[in-house]
């Protein structure tokens, strides 16, 4: 029998994040018959979801040090690649998918989660520098594809995100009592990281004017913030626009997909998006939903269809658009049932694992 082809996932961290969450959803489904897995990140610090890969027996191994992603993880990169018998590398997001192409040995496959305008401009610039490297290239949805259309080395093959998400009447009653509310208050939650251009001034903007026209509405919003500050910064504007008795900031939570099984509209503000996983799992729980129309969220949402689409930037428009599901029990039951029914068709995560997993085989000749 031949050896198994040894494939190395190389993320930046593993914490609570969209492209984290969809490798650690992702290894139920890997063909462990075809392939020896094994994950590597480079932030010590954003570790959450090591101990759950482990539990699916995924050996995971951190390359950076304190001081993050630098020199020394390409050293210990390229050593590792060495050791662990890898035969090809598949990097999600620019800092990994730079360390990839510049010191791995063997052939580097990359997903692009995000429109590559997003990021900062040195690592924008580096990113597409070592673009050419690229011995095959994915995109979660057409708009992040045209984004790099420029862009050298092997064109995009478009692979959308999958999910595959459960939860449970216990969990989400747990989540209500938790925030003190009853089975008929309304709850909106969002769930996303705090960093720039995700939406959370327009999101706590939004909850202002909730707090002014619709009495009762708790706001949650669930997410880690990026850097040092950011979290009390938001903090800090909803008390300026005095919607601090609105909108509660609940950090980094585990049971995320709790909160969004209890919401009675799952919200998405952001002002650039690639495809976003929380609102495909929204959607998989059955929750309504209304978020921007930016990136590939309008190939994911259809306005009126199976959910709401409002401008970015838009508070008021984002809050009405809250309120209008919040008022009429039957329209946001058929957006959230033709939602469902969309993500279990286009978008389920077996699906996505074999399409990538097609891609190895044929970088690999296998």
């Amino acid at each position: 029998m031949s050896r198994r082809q040894g494939i190395t996932v190389l993320i930046k961290g593993l914490g609570i994040g969209g492209a984290e969450r969809l490798i650690s959803e992702a290894a139920s489904y890997w063909d462990r018959e075809r392939f020896d897995y094994r994950v590597a990140y480079l932030l010590p610090w954003k570790d959450q979801l090591v101990a759950e890969l482990e539990s699916k027996d995924v050996p995971v191994a951190m390359l950076g040090s304190k001081r993050g992603a630098g020199p020394i993880s390409l050293l210990r990169f390229r050593r590792f690649i060495s050791e662990s018998r890898t035969d090809l590398v598949h990097a999600h997001l620019p800092s990994a998918g730079i360390i990839a192409r510049v010191a791995s040995p063997v052939p580097v496959v990359y997903t692009e989660h995000n429109l590559v305008g997003s990021y900062r401009l040195p690592t924008r610039l580096l990113n597409r520098l070592t673009y050419g490297r690229n011995a095959r290239l994915m995109a979660v949805s057409g708009a992040v594809a045209e984004s790099i259309a420029g862009y050298p080395g092997p064109s995009a093959l478009v692979i959308p995100n999958g999910v595959s998400v459960a939860s449970t009447p216990e969990a989400a009653a747990a989540v209500r009592a938790e925030l003190g509310l009853g089975p008929d208050d309304d709850l909106v939650v969002h769930v996303g990281n705090i960093r720039p251009h995700k939406g959370h001034s327009t999101l706590v903007a939004a909850a202002a004017w909730l707090g002014k026209n619709r009495s009762g509405t708790t706001v949650v919003s669930i997410g880690g913030e990026k850097a040092p500050g950011d979290l009390e910064r938001v903090r800090a504007l909803a008390r300026e626009l005095g919607s601090d008795g609105v909108i509660r900031f609940l950090g980094r939570r585990q049971d995320a997909l709790a909160f969004m099984a209890a919401a009675d509209v799952v919200v998405n503000p952001s002002d650039v998006e690639g495809l976003p996983v929380a609102l495909l799992e929204a959607l998989a729980l059955e929750r309504p939903v209304v978020a921007t129309a930016v990136g590939g969220v309008p190939a994911l949402i259809e306005h009126e269809q199976t959910g709401l689409l409002v401008a970015p930037g838009d508070p008021e428009g984002l809050a009405a658009a809250v309120d209008r599901l919040l008022s009429d029990g039957a329209l946001a039951r058929r957006l959230a049932a033709a939602g469902n029914a969309s993500v279990l068709r286009n978008h389920g995560i077996e699906q996505m694992v074999r399409d990538i997993e097609s891609v190895y085989a044929e970088v690999l000749r296998v």
